[in-house]
């Protein structure tokens, strides 16, 4: 039956994982991650704009959906919102991928036991 054993953990897995895929799927919010990182504090949507060569309303989106799956914080101090990597709830988004990869990686070593059952 679907939804058993390994296969259904994996499903599980990836419905959890989704926003996160979703959120790094995409190359321009790539980038904002690694200019977060570079940068080591938070930066403003005309930050963000300036480094990647966006329009301000599509830099406004990409980190929407960043800050959505969870990955970015966003502090306002007056009109302004500016803009973080969320370090403390890393592990916490984290730890789904990593218990997905480890579970493709064993049904992959065993593939007649993906299943859960005959």
């Amino acid at each position: 039956m679907p939804g058993e054993g390994p296969a259904g953990e994996v499903l599980r897995l990836l419905t959890v994982t989704r926003p996160l895929f979703i959120a790094l799927g995409d190359e321009r919010r790539q980038e904002i991650i690694v200019f977060l990182l570079e940068s080591g504090t938070a930066r403003s949507v005309g930050d963000v704009a300036a480094r990647l060569g966006l329009s301000q309303p599509a830099t406004s989106h990409h980190l929407k959906i960043l800050r959505d799956a969870g990955l970015l914080t966003v502090q306002r101090i007056g009109a302004q919102r500016l803009y973080a990597l969320n370090g403390a709830d890393y592990v916490r988004l984290l730890t789904p991928l990593r218990d997905l990869t480890t579970t493709i990686i064993a049904c992959a070593a065993a593939p007649g036991d993906a299943s859960g059952g005959s």
